[in-house]
């Protein structure tokens, strides 16, 4: 259900027009871009969530974009006492505060499509693995020696404690992707990279970590007519693209996609 559908009937029409086309749902807690206009009804917009969805506890108010080495962005309570939730999905659960390790509900369909498509036995990289959505239903599903690395201390604190409530074991590494070529020093049969916004350059750092025959998931932030002069760059760095789709929107005409490669 659509935010402007919720409120149909307590704003006006022309402030309802102002209202983002949705908000997103992690565990118990909304989060919602309010634009500066509407600060009067802030709280009115928090209260119509939470009764129309008995499922949210926490209405939180997005401030800023994602930024900084950490991943997270500025938040405004407008509901709830707390910014910790658990979050199910893919079968999997996920203890986490939004507030200080990046999570997104949006890509649950791709993080089930890689735990898939990972095979029996498998050296596996995950890249910036936060709290876990990848790392998690991929060891759950299938055995395999799982590696997640990340330099938000408190991202790794919940993904330690995310795989306690799963019932697996990985190794998880505090640390700067930029320095993978120094910390590892064997080769992966699939990385899996969902890479910050504008930093496509790690996935030519993941070339020397990758195991002949190995695969990269690889997930970028670009405007759908930079597609085709990025699907040629990759080609002619040498990578193979074996499947490509687009992840959603994130911005007005900029959306999320991933790039399958060998």
């Amino acid at each position: 259900m659509s935010l402007r559908s919720l409120l149909l009937d307590k704003l006006p029409s022309e402030k309802l027009a102002l209202l983002p086309k949705g908000f997103e749902v992690i565990g118990d807690i909304a989060i919602i871009n309010i634009p500066p206009i509407l600060d009067g009804e802030k709280y009115v917009i928090a209260e119509a969530l939470s009764i129309q969805r008995k499922d949210i506890k926490t209405v939180l108010r997005k401030l800023n974009k994602i930024e900084g080495s950490a991943r997270v962005a500025d938040f405004e309570r407008l509901l709830g006492n707390r910014t910790t939730t658990l979050h199910r999905e893919n079968g999997c659960i996920f203890e986490l505060d939004v507030t200080k390790a990046f999570f997104s509900g949006k890509m649950y369909y791709e993080r089930g499509r890689i735990a898939q498509k990972v095979k029996e036995g498998e050296d596996v990289l995950v890249l910036f693995a936060g709290v876990g959505p990848f790392l998690v239903p991929i060891k759950k599903k299938k055995n395999v020696n799982i590696t997640g690395l990340d330099n938000n201390r408190e991202a790794c604190s919940f993904l330690r404690k995310n795989l306690e409530l799963n019932n697996i074991e990985a190794n998880i590494i505090l640390g700067d992707a930029r320095n993978m070529n120094n910390l590892f020093r064997i080769g992966f049969d699939r990385i899996v990279m969902p890479a910050p916004y504008g930093q496509d350059f790690f996935l030519n750092m993941a070339q020397s970590i990758l195991k002949s025959g190995g695969c990269v998931h690889f997930y970028t932030f670009k405007k759908d007519f930079e597609i085709p002069h990025f699907r040629k760059i990759l080609e002619e760095k040498g990578w193979h693209i074996d499947f490509s789709r687009d992840c959603g929107d994130v911005a007005p005409r900029v959306k999320r996609y991933v790039f399958d490669l060998s």
